[in-house]
């Protein structure tokens, strides 16, 4: 029972941490064509989005671990470490990739378009992160 509540868990806070980066790429396109007013809504909504994620990825990390004591898997697994470099590697990147851009809106730094294009590309390069480390945690290679 403990295993499959930890499982659900797991699997849920997967799908938050995924789900709001796969609805930031349409709002990346509307900001082409927005007005100031529409930029500003936009860009709450993509930190909004942002910051769901994190939370999610919180979670995600202390139900990973609690799956891990619960279902035997060992922490020097294959798809377990190379899941964990990935993990840190993205709240390095999550940390350098949206932040610093999202600053920079409404201040002399602010460029529209290249603001626009640093967004699609971290949200792309996160996204892909991400569906690696879902295929490890589904598939659980073992490559060791």
């Amino acid at each position: 029972m403990l295993h499959t509540l930890f499982l659900f868990t797991h699997i849920l806070s997967a799908v938050i941490s995924i789900g709001p980066l796969v609805s930031l790429l349409p709002i990346v396109k509307k900001m082409e064509n927005a007005s100031d007013g529409e930029m500003k809504a936009y860009v709450q909504a993509f930190r909004t989005a942002i910051t769901v994620v994190k939370h999610a990825g919180h979670v995600l990390v202390l139900s990973g671990a609690m799956l891990i004591f619960v279902s035997g898997w060992t922490w020097t697994t294959s798809w377990i470490v190379l899941t964990l470099a990935l993990m840190v590697l993205s709240i390095v990147f999550l940390a350098r990739a949206f932040k610093p851009t999202l600053i920079t809106f409404g201040t002399p730094e602010y460029n529209k378009t290249e603001f626009i294009k640093k967004l699609r590309n971290a949200t792309w390069k996160y996204i892909i992160l991400l569906v690696i480390m879902l295929w490890f945690m589904v598939d659980k290679p073992m490559l060791w």
